[in-house]
């Protein structure tokens, strides 16, 4: 197995590419602690993933906040012993709020505090620990849009993904001599509750036909496809990789519009 006998911490665990990873990560011999803020939809994804031979546990917790944060991985060592991987994945976007003068200041906050801060903060508990594991992976979940814009995500969000893939260098350049590698994946148009598919409509054939037509590989964006992704980055396999970011996005960034 890919990820046998190493510990990955998992944000925004409860939906779409971060359920998908935590379903994965475990399936490949991960323990896998996941974060999120629905309590009881979290634990009842890890005892899913306990059920079918795996390892995993739920913490509720808002990456926004400093406590919650450092509750979260004290407890993932606390349970497991030490950490390897970190996949901030967490993240949100206000689809209504397209152009920065018309953006409330406190949708600002809200999308920065989870999509960067968030990430920050996860990354600033969750060195310390791969310190002593002696080295570690964290991915950075940015997106197509962390250095490209549409008309209707917020500012925020834009700014929140590009502010988090230059995060992610400064981070690869910092760290690397810590052993910890710090990459990033773009995800393309992906079937998540951000594209307002449930996790339990990822199968409907009305659905599917809609988004393959999304970009040039004629299939959905799946969640899973995201997760393989990150498994390549916490794998031992891109053990000589850090600072890259993978596209992940059917092939619509290549194509002229």
């Amino acid at each position: 197995m890919r990820l046998e006998n190493k510990v990955a911490v998992i944000t925004g665990a409860t939906s779409g590419m971060g359920r998908a990873a935590a379903e994965l990560f475990a399936a490949e011999g991960a323990k896998v602690l996941m974060l999120g803020r629905r309590q009881e939809l979290g634990e009842e994804i890890a005892a899913g993933i306990r059920s079918n031979g795996g390892e995993a546990t739920f913490v509720t917790a808002d990456v926004s906040q400093a406590d919650d944060v450092k509750r979260a991985f004290d407890a993932a060592v606390s349970r497991y012993g030490k950490l390897d991987v970190l996949f901030n994945n967490a993240g949100i976007n206000q689809t209504t709020q397209g152009r920065p003068d018309e953006e409330p200041e406190d949708s600002w906050d809200s999308v920065m505090g989870v999509n960067l801060k968030g990430a920050f903060l996860c990354i600033k508990y969750a060195v310390p620990e791969m310190r002593k594991s002696g080295g570690g992976s964290i991915i950075n979940n940015t997106s197509v849009l962390d250095s490209k814009a549409d008309e209707v995500s917020s500012a925020s969000y834009h700014a929140s993904k590009g502010g988090l893939a230059s995060l992610t260098r400064k981070s690869a350049v910092v760290y690397a001599e810590d052993n910890i590698r710090v990459n990033s994946i773009q995800p393309g148009f992906i079937a998540t509750e951000m594209a307002r598919i449930p996790w339990d409509q990822l199968d409907d054939p009305e659905i599917i036909q809609r988004m393959k037509r999304a970009q040039p590989l004629q299939r959905m964006g799946h969640p899973m496809d995201i997760a393989f992704a990150a498994l390549y980055f916490a794998s031992d396999e891109s053990a000589f990789v850090t600072g890259a970011t993978l596209l992940v996005d059917g092939g619509q960034s290549a194509r002229y519009v």
